[in-house]
C-alpha cells in the first residue's frame, strides 16, 4: 500500500470515539512544551550517562567492559522511561484514545516500518542474548572491528583501519557473528608469515617464537603456538601461522605488525628469503 492509498484509507475509515484527532485537540501548548522538555532532558541524561560510564571505564581499565555493558542498557531504560512519562504523564490519553493510537500504530507498522520493527527486535535480542558487547572485536558479515555502539536500531563497529561500519540489528538475527574475545580484555592474535618452500623449518620456528615472546604486546601468561603448513599460489610457499595472545585486544593490529617486522627482519638478516629471489630470476629467465 502506497502512502497516498494509506492516507485515503484513514480518511475513509470511521473515526472511533476519542480518536487521534481528539487527542491532538486536547494537547495544550503547555503539554507540548512539557513533552519537548522531557525529550531534551532524557537526551541530555543519555549523553551524560554515556560520558560517565566511559570516564569510569578509563579510570578503572580492569572494569572497562563492565561499564561498557551498562551503557546500552542505561540508554534503553532511559528512553523507555521517557516514553512512559510522555504517554502517561504528559499526554494522559483516555482508554479509547489509547486503543485508537495502538490501532493506528499497528497499521503504520504493518505497512511501512517492517524493517524498523525487525531492527528494534534485533536490538532487544542483542541486549538479552548478548552475542557481543561494547568493546568486543567481532566479525559480522564482511565487517570486522571493535564494537563501539549498540543501539536499538543498529550496531556500529570501527575496523582496524579506522572505518566506521553501521550494521542493522536485523542482520545479526539472521547472520553469523564471530567474537574474538567475548568480553575478555585479551584475545588471540593470528599472524601469517610466508617463506620459500626450501626454508629450514626449525630455524624459522625459533625465529617466530622469539619474535612473538619479545613483542611488548604479548600476554606471557598464555602460550604461543605456531603451526607450519605448505601451500601453493602461483608458486609453492611455506606458511608459518603464529598464534599468540595480546594483553589488550585494542593492540591486535599493532601486535601483528610488530611480530611480522621482527620475524621478517631476522629472515632477511639470515638470508632465509633468498629463495624468493632465486625463484623470481628463474621465472624471468624462462
Amino acid at each position: 500500500m502506497t502512502p497516498l492509498a494509506f492516507f485515503v484509507f484513514l480518511q475513509a475509515a470511521p473515526a472511533p470515539a476519542g480518536s487521534v484527532a481528539d487527542l491532538i485537540q486536547k494537547v495544550s501548548v503547555g503539554k507540548f512544551i512539557s513533552a519537548i522538555l522531557l525529550v531534551v532532558a532524557v537526551y541530555l541524561l543519555v549523553r551524560a550517562s554515556d560520558g560517565l560510564l566511559a570516564a569510569l571505564g578509563q579510570k578503572m581499565p580492569r572494569a572497562r567492559f563492565f561499564f561498557m555493558r551498562l551503557a546500552p542498557l542505561a540508554r534503553f531504560l532511559l528512553w523507555l522511561g521517557a516514553a512512559f512519562l510522555l504517554v502517561a504523564g504528559v499526554i494522559a490519553p483516555t482508554r479509547e484514545t489509547m486503543f485508537a493510537i495502538l490501532a493506528a500504530a499497528s497499521v503504520a507498522l504493518g505497512f511501512g516500518a517492517q524493517d524498523l520493527v525487525k531492527n528494534l527486535i534485533g536490538g532487544l535480542v542483542i541486549l538479552a542474548d548478548r552475542p557481543y558487547q561494547l568493546g568486543d572485536r567481532v566479525k559480522i558479515g564482511s565487517a570486522y572491528g571493535e564494537i563501539d555502539h549498540i543501539g536499538l536500531r543498529s550496531t556500529k563497529l570501527t575496523t582496524p583501519d579506522d572505518t566506521r561500519v553501521t550494521i542493522p540489528n536485523s542482520e545479526v538475527l539472521n547472520g553469523i557473528v564471530w567474537n574474538a574475545n567475548s568480553g575478555a580484555l585479551d584475545c588471540q592474535v593470528v599472524t601469517d608469515l610466508h617463506l620459500p618452500p626450501d626454508t629450514d623449518v626449525n630455524a624459522a620456528l625459533d625465529i617466530c617464537y622469539e619474535s612473538a615472546y619479545s613483542s611488548p604486546f604479548v600476554l606471557l601468561s598464555k602460550p604461543v603456538v605456531i603451526r607450519a603448513a605448505s601451500g601453493f599460489q602461483e608458486r609453492p610457499f611455506l606458511l608459518l601461522r603464529v598464534k599468540a595472545y595480546v594483553y589488550d585486544h585494542r593492540f591486535e593490529p599493532a601486535m601483528q605488525s610488530d611480530i611480522t617486522t621482527r620475524a621478517m627482519s631476522e629472515f632477511l638478516r639470515r638470508g632465509m628469503l633468498a629463495g624468493w629471489s632465486a625463484a623470481s630470476s628463474k621465472n624471468k629467465g624462462a
